[in-house]
């Protein structure tokens, strides 16, 4: 969820996406279409017995795409037409549509829409202009990159003195060194699913770091997840993933485009998309999006991925008010505290409560989320603020730890453990167990 961001002249950045040191059943995967058909579909979650095969519910619901089938959590949630949602009716166990199948309805819900959220109305009104704010051109001119992808190995660096000042305060407020120094994997064999806006495949600092093969294009129903250049959000998707890549450089990301460029997507692409991304094995998944709304059928999703072992990211919002978006609001009440998903707030670098976060008392922890320097499209660089942005620390300090061979559940039990109190004395029962502290959390493991 992006508050705002800022763009910063590339000319430099070789540390980013490469290094600070030297960067049950499977759920079944179906056809992975597009899926934004907008209001004349629904979303049905079902109850499902051990003998019911997605092929059955294909069959018994006509013009029904199955979204999720997992028989780990007994669920399965398809995408339907209206006319055929119409005729199912929540809680019951058998209808005409449904016939003898071991099936029974649990929820029914319009296709709505989850996007990146944000309180800055400039930033909406401009639209395709730019999410900076107002800026007509980027800080510093089209600057390109130049150079290659040359590693940060032993303090080497392009950046000017200044930005190399600002990018080595927030490594430093993370323990970052000191983490890549412990777990000298980086995050390697460990896959992150980015489900947002998608890519830049092309972009010199994310080369050799993508699973193109595992992505996909849930907008545009293709194998070809890249960014468009055509809304205000462009370069979500990018920004989020070259965060991923600073605290886990060797882990793998796999861009999963279920946003269009303005930043909003269906429930359906986000949903298919967490379930794809389990079934490519994908160990973390980040969400920095969100909804004030609830979702049967994301939850559903969520606990199939969750039921795996697999960890969800998600940003807390940006309107700066007391109560975090959906998926992460749902924790404590859908979700167990330590099931494995994390609703992940901002603070500064002096540990306050960034303006912007959302917050709440089922809020599982922080990282700092503003003003950080990371990839943006077409060879670029750019800092980036929101609580969009303190998401994938987490998601790629829970890949670094994850490269060591720990268990998920440690995993969880320790990057909360590990982190750094807050020092916001108005807000902090409200922000969780504190900010991310990577080398702390490494020492759990190392």
């Amino acid at each position: 969820m992006t508050k705002r961001i800022r763009s910063f002249p590339l000319m430099s950045m070789a540390v980013l996406a490469m290094a600070i040191t030297a960067c049950g059943t499977t759920p079944s995967v179906g056809a992975p279409t597009g899926t934004d058909a907008g209001g004349d579909r629904q979303l049905v979650t079902l109850r499902i017995g051990p003998g019911v095969t997605s092929a059955a519910l294909s069959a018994a619901l006509s013009g029904a795409q199955v979204l999720v089938f997992d028989h780990t959590t007994g669920r399965a949630v398809l995408s339907v037409p209206a006319a055929t949602a119409g005729t199912l009716a929540p809680g019951s166990m058998s209808t005409q549509a449904l016939g003898s199948l071991d099936a029974g309805v649990l929820g029914v819900e319009p296709d709505g829409v989850m996007k990146v959220l944000t309180d800055d109305p400039e930033a909406d009104a401009l639209g395709a202009t730019t999410w900076a704010g107002g800026l007509t051109t980027w800080a510093g001119g089209l600057t390109t990159w130049a150079g290659g992808a040359i590693t940060w190995a032993g303090g080497t660096s392009f950046l000017n003195n200044t930005d190399l000042t600002s990018a080595t305060a927030y490594w430093n407020r993370l323990g970052l060194s000191t983490a890549q120094q412990k777990i000298p994997e980086l995050g390697s064999g460990v896959k992150v699913a980015v489900i947002d806006t998608g890519l830049d495949m092309a972009h010199p600092l994310l080369q050799g770091r993508i699973d193109s093969a595992g992505g996909w294009d849930y907008v545009g129903g293709d194998g070809n997840p890249q960014e468009e250049n055509t809304g205000g959000k462009y370069g979500h998707g990018t920004a989020v993933a070259g965060i991923v890549l600073q605290i886990a450089p060797n882990a793998k990301v796999i861009p999963m485009r279920a946003l269009a460029p303005d930043g909003s997507g269906r429930i359906s692409n986000v949903t298919a998309a967490v379930n794809r991304a389990v079934s490519v094995g994908a160990r973390v998944i980040n969400l920095s999006l969100g909804s004030t709304s609830n979702s049967v059928a994301l939850n559903t999703a969520i606990s199939a991925a969750l039921a795996q072992g697999v960890l969800v990211v998600n940003s807390s919002g940006n309107a700066g008010t007391q109560g975090i978006v959906y998926p992460g609001a749902g924790l404590g009440t859908t979700f167990g505290v330590n099931s494995g998903l994390f609703a992940v707030g901002s603070v500064t670098l002096g540990l306050q409560k960034s303006a912007f976060t959302q917050y709440g008392a089922n809020m599982s922890m922080t990282a700092p989320g503003e003003l950080v320097l990371t990839t943006y499209p077409d060879a670029r660089l750019v800092k980036a603020s929101g609580t969009s942005f303190a998401a994938p620390a987490v998601a790629g300090a829970l890949a670094l730890a994850l490269s060591t061979g720990a268990s998920s559940a440690s995993v969880i039990t320790a990057v909360k453990a590990s982190a750094t109190l807050n020092q916001d004395l108005l807000f902090n029962l409200q922000l969780g167990a504190g900010t991310l502290n990577v080398g702390a959390l490494a020492g759990k493991f190392r």
